[in-house]
């Protein structure tokens, strides 16, 4: 495949790079890295945020873009990736954003920290977090992510991994298994974990992670948990893939009966859960992604299967399905359809973006501590596994139009 992105996804990195001041509730506002000229980018943390598009495609994108006859690019939705305090915003206008988003957050964590007590999983260290988030769910209640990691020399090679749990809310179990796997970056950031078969302390140099661990908190903070967010949606059967049109409600009215659980929505992409994660995906451009359910007790994968299939990234992926899976006591793999609106279909089959869906065994809080025990060595080896390649597929005009339409 060829090493130059196609013109549609230029664009979009163009808008991404000029617009990546994402807000967190720290420090200063202003995080636009491309900007930063006095620090050394080799040293440089990403905990801040950024992402392969500000690191390796501005540069790119702004000598397109001058050769566009002077057309104004396509406004793109990227709410998620962009500072709600506007260049033009008083020093009052920002303060008072800032003191907005800082009661969001806050009421958020103290939620959150009554379920983790009802539950019996201790203190969540939501509110110690340095959060990012600018999109709200349904309800009001933040789309939290977090990033760990550093750059390589060489940005282009760094390994990058996107988690996401609480997709569903009625999952109870994947949410505490992202929030441990945020405790064990944590520690590993802080030089704390040994490898288990070298003895050497591990470390992120040219790794990237990015955690989104309740991608529909609506669902989750109900008396009773659903599938479905505050609009009645599954927002695993909510993206914009390309048979979403033609095959979505249909398959919904004939393959599921018309279950309320699994409605895709009238139209693509029409929830602030579902645009978050497409969001995510094309701010970070993942090498592979890792999405955690319940409770179907199995591995499942996406994307280019084998060398003949995907070349080097089909190879390197099959060989982490199968060592997910090994260190995972024998954890059973199974070939799991993708559906329509899915993010298996939107990310693996469309994009080529290795994606894997891990299925816990059971929905039960009690069991949380158990399946972290069990997958812990898995996620780092998915975290460490290099897979990096050219298999991100970019939007094309018509989808660009449905982003745009989510404006």
């Amino acid at each position: 495949m060829s090493h130059l992105k196609p013109l549609s996804f230029v664009l979009l990195a163009l808008i991404f790079g000029a617009c990546s001041q994402v807000t967190m509730l720290e420090g200063d506002g202003n995080l636009n890295k491309e900007n930063d000229k006095n620090k050394d980018r080799k040293e440089q943390s990403l905990s801040t945020g950024g992402g392969k598009t500000d690191k390796v495609i501005a540069q790119q994108a702004v000598s397109s873009e001058t050769n566009r006859n002077n057309q104004a690019p396509n406004k793109v939705d990227v709410r998620d990736e962009d500072s709600l305090e506007k260049v033009s915003d008083s020093d009052q206008v920002k303060a008072e954003k800032r003191s907005v988003k800082e009661k969001t957050l806050a009421q958020y964590c103290k939620k959150l920290q009554k379920n983790f007590t009802k539950y019996g999983w201790g203190k969540s260290s939501c509110e110690n977090y340095p959060w990012k988030f600018v999109r709200t769910s349904v309800n009001g209640d933040p789309l939290l992510w977090r990033t760990f990691g550093r750059y390589s020399d060489q940005p282009e090679k760094t390994e990058t991994t996107l988690i996401m749990c609480g997709v569903h809310g009625d999952e109870i179990t994947p949410i505490k298994f992202c929030y441990d796997i945020i405790d064990y970056l944590e520690k590993v950031s802080r030089g704390e974990v040994k490898d288990n078969k070298g003895g050497e302390f591990v470390n992120l140099e040219g790794k990237y992670v990015i955690v989104a661990p309740l991608v529909n908190p609506d669902s989750y903070f109900k008396r009773k948990p659903t599938r479905t967010n505050a609009n009645g949606v599954d927002v695993n059967r909510n993206l914009p893939t390309k048979d979403f049109k033609k095959k979505a409600l249909s398959m919904w009215k004939n393959y599921y009966g018309s279950d309320k659980r699994r409605y895709p929505g009238q139209k693509a992409m029409s929830e602030p859960e579902t645009i978050f994660q497409v969001n995510l995906i094309y701010r970070y451009q993942p090498d592979k992604i890792i999405s955690v359910h319940s409770p179907l007790t199995m591995l499942d994968y996406d994307g280019p299967a084998s060398a003949h299939t995907g070349g080097m990234v089909g190879s390197r992926a099959n060989q982490l399905l199968i060592k997910m899976s090994e260190e995972a006591k024998g954890y059973r793999i199974k070939n799991y359809p993708f559906f329509p609106g899915s993010l298996g279909n939107y990310a693996g089959n469309e994009r080529n973006i290795p994606t894997y869906t891990l299925e816990l065994p059971t929905s039960n809080p009690a069991k949380s501590s158990t399946y972290w025990r069990l997958f812990k060595t898995s996620i780092h080896e998915a975290i460490m596994h290099e897979i990096s390649g050219e298999g991100f597929v970019a939007l094309d005009d018509e989808e660009l139009k449905e982003l745009e339409a989510t404006n």
